[in-house]
């Protein structure tokens, strides 16, 4: 019991407390134990004592005869039995059914998960009753949207939560997950096909096989970008709380319509280049939710290398640290977001420079929130443009400063939010980071930062609509000193 001699008395606490002495004896085996608290109040010296009346009426601990599933008429059942904490043969841990019935609910699968004990022929033997109701699992998407970064686009798309590439014709109950999608725009195109197979091989270990091809201009307004390609990855959640990962890469990037007037390390970039990568990460992760967390933390470091043994256009190294940690707020409902991120990529063997979109960029929504889109970190001029007046003069024009990333950044964020209403937040917030040209070239001093306010609304399957308005406090002679909206909808892209 967490309620000891001295502590205030709370029915919350006593509920818990109850609940804690019936888990006690459920890991044991004891699936029948009965407890009731008594309340012996005291008013002479105003405290409470507490009597817990324990009764256990299965005689004896229990082992799982048999178990037995329910209700599921699409979902295979091996795809629930894989997920069971709990085995034929072993003790009857109601703790750990508990978890089996919690992972089954959080599949999204059902719309109901019960479990129950049946009595069998033989003594302290009992099966184990899983009784599901499925729901929907398929869902298409339609919409239009907005955003600061890529302006109006509109989406379609067809995402399957319980896919079966092996289950034609209706494809469904395997515990795959497949999404389809498309994304039209003023400044964009997108169109994505993503499948992941949870238990690659009959083991806990995640395939994940994504398609896909974009065509972008609001990078900048002096060229247009392509990038086609393909992902393989193999995802493995290890002791510790540590998730582990792999993935190759093949892509082909591709920069068009260049200006005359962008910078000379632009205009020498290849119209494409075919980048071919190895992947790995290793993240360690406590958060109590993986969409919306409100505390524990994931820190995760991220390695790549392109080219070399691989083959293709591009040879560089690359590596990220980033961490994201939730504290409890002053108060109930509020929490803070502390975030970090660096990381370093470099050119080796026979390429000279990082190419220009494997380069780190700052700035946006999602990183320095009182600048633009990319905007911070190292910018170049163009050439000169000599320009005729109409009285015949000729004048030398001098191009505006280009954007064209750099190989070292940092960034470090901390929000504080609190609720107004029910899916509706408050938000307070502050950024700081930069971008350095050469790797390893930290300068801590040379930063950039700002600070603001933001509107979280959460979305029913669309996700939380973010609205901030930041102000930056440092500026340098590429950003201005004027506050900035940014807008957008979706769960973050870094996490």
């Amino acid at each position: 019991p967490t309620m000891l001699a001295g502590e205030v008395f709370t029915p919350v606490g006593l509920k818990n407390d109850t609940e804690a002495i019936r888990d006690f004896y459920g890991a044991k085996g004891y699936v029948d134990t009965w407890v009731r608290p008594l309340k012996i109040p005291n008013t002479e010296r105003g405290t409470i004592d507490l009597v817990y009346e324990i009764r256990d009426e299965s005689k004896g601990a229990s082992l799982i005869e048999r178990i037995d599933i329910q209700g599921n008429t699409k979902t295979k059942d091996k795809v629930i039995r894989r997920e069971l904490a709990v085995s034929p043969g072993e003790k009857f841990d109601m703790v750990r059914v508990k978890i089996s019935k919690s992972r089954l609910e959080q599949m999204g699968f059902f719309e109901k998960v019960e479990t129950d004990v049946e009595e069998t022929d033989v003594a302290n033997r009992k099966n184990l009753v899983i009784d599901v109701e499925e729901g929907t699992t398929g869902h298409v998407e339609l919409g239009a949207g907005f955003s600061s970064i890529d302006s109006l686009f509109g989406f379609v798309g067809y995402r399957e939560g319980n896919f079966d590439l092996f289950n034609p014709p209706y494809f469904r109950g395997g515990g795959q997950k497949l999404r389809l999608g498309a994304t039209i725009g003023l400044r964009r195109k997108d169109y994505q096909i993503s499948f992941t197979e949870p238990w690659f091989l009959g083991r806990q270990l995640a395939l994940g096989i994504d398609l896909y091809h974009s065509e972008l201009n609001y990078y900048s307004d002096l060229y247009d970008f392509t990038q086609t390609g393909a992902r393989l990855s193999l995802t493995k959640a290890l002791p510790f709380n540590l998730i582990g990962s792999i993935s190759y890469t093949i892509e082909n990037i591709g920069l068009n319509d260049v200006s005359d007037e962008a910078p000379l390390i632009i205009q020498q970039e290849p119209g494409n280049r075919l980048v071919s990568k190895v992947g790995t990460s290793l993240a360690y992760d406590t958060r109590n939710n993986a969409t919306e967390p409100t505390r524990g933390q994931r820190t995760e470091l991220i390695t790549e290398i392109a080219g070399g043994p691989l083959g293709a256009d591009a040879d560089f190294f690359k590596w990220e640290i980033r961490s994201s940690w939730y504290f409890p707020g002053f108060f109930e409902g509020h929490f803070w977001e502390v975030v970090g991120r660096t990381g370093v990529v470099e050119p080796y063997d026979d390429t000279e420079r990082v190419p220009l979109f494997d380069r780190y960029f700052l700035g946006g929504v999602h990183s320095l929130r009182g600048y633009k889109y990319r905007k911070v970190g190292p910018h170049q001029r163009g050439p000169d443009r000599q320009v005729t007046l109409e009285d015949g003069s000729v004048v030398t024009v001098q191009s505006n400063a280009e954007p064209v990333g750099g190989n070292t950044f940092f960034m470090g964020s901390v929000e504080y939010s609190i609720p107004i209403v029910e899916r509706l937040r408050f938000a307070l917030f502050y950024d700081i980071g930069n971008v350095y040209l050469d790797a390893y070239d930290f300068d801590f001093g040379n930063y950039l930062d700002n600070w603001g306010v933001g509107i979280r609304l959460n979305i029913p399957r669309l996700g939380p609509l973010r609205l901030d308005y930041g102000i930056p406090i440092t500026t340098d002679e590429n950003s201005g000193s004027s506050g900035r909206f940014q807008f957008s909808v979706g769960f973050r892209r870094d996490y």
